[in-house]
């Protein structure tokens, strides 16, 4: 039993950076209609511009800036993929987030090299909960990321920017109609979900190492999160991508004890969010066919 609560903890932490991710593709495809296959990019930049600074300045500026550099990186992809007005397809912007995540993953490697990234966590020891070992880091990471997930539903319903996004989500034509800018509100939508990204691997990246090439795994992930509630709702992305960490901890962590299976257990990580994935997608399209 303190096995599998041990993994359930684990699977908390991860699965609190996965629904940031999913919450911020939702964000972008309500607003734009645009599937962003450069989101897991901009968590990874996020964890490498961290480990960049922390060591030059303190760690909440540190963070704070790799957010904010890696948000404006986000408006400057948003205003690219969206395009004209007219002109650019979403599936077309689909190829160009992809492209732009191909790009990002190159200069990457080019700057931080091919080995995994970290830096220390503030704090000096885990908790001892009834024998489950709580990395206090874990605890940071899930509700920062409830914080952010309430913070942004409260900004959507109470603010300006936030009414506009969801006049763009409700009907992109009618908002049009009534004066608002979509491309505008697409950019901020980007900027927007891109630093949540970034603020999931900000955090995480004590207690799981970030690489050049982590955005595949993340993006998939995120977008694993993202399908448990239709790309539609950010209440169901967040529950998805608690949902889709513990599911993938309790795969590694009991694949782990299968002789023959143990150096390959991280492998099956990816595979569990890519078999929840499509599991998703067919049961909202079995329903939506009933429907």
């Amino acid at each position: 039993m303190k096995e599998f609560l041990q993994l359930v903890v684990v699977g908390v932490s991860t699965g609190s950076a996965y629904a940031l991710v999913g919450i911020g593709m939702v964000l972008i495809f309500r607003t734009t209609g645009i599937v962003n296959f450069a989101q897991g990019s901009f968590a990874v930049l996020g964890g490498l511009f961290m480990v960049a600074l922390v060591d030059d300045i303190h760690g909440l500026v540190a963070g704070l800036a790799a957010v904010l550099v890696v948000a404006f990186i986000g408006s400057l992809v948003g205003f690219v993929a969206v395009g004209f007005r007219h002109r650019t397809t979403p599936l077309a912007s689909l190829i160009i987030t992809l492209g732009i995540a191909l790009l990002i993953t190159s200069l990457n490697l080019l700057a931080f090299g091919d080995r995994p990234h970290t830096y220390p966590t503030i704090f000096d020891r885990a908790w001892d909960i009834g024998g489950v070992l709580v990395q206090p880091q874990y605890v940071l990471v899930a509700g920062v990321t409830l914080l952010a997930a309430l913070l942004l539903t409260l900004g959507l319903q109470r603010t300006i920017a936030g009414q506009a996004l969801v006049a763009c989500a409700d009907s992109r034509r009618a908002a049009e109609l009534v004066g608002i800018d979509v491309r505008a509100v697409a950019v901020v939508a980007f900027a927007v979900s891109a630093g949540l990204s970034a603020l999931g691997w900000v955090l995480l990246t004590p207690v799981d190492p970030v690489n050049y090439d982590s955005d595949v795994r993340i993006a998939i992930n995120g977008f694993a999160a993202a399908a448990f509630g239709g790309l539609a709702s950010i209440r169901l992305a967040y529950v998805g991508g608690l949902v889709l960490g513990v599911a993938q901890q309790l795969v590694v962590g009991y694949a782990d004890k299968i002789p023959g299976l143990g150096q390959q257990a991280r492998q099956y990580e990816l595979a569990a969010a890519l078999v929840i994935m499509l599991v998703l997608i067919g049961w909202r399209a079995r329903n939506e066919v009933h429907e």
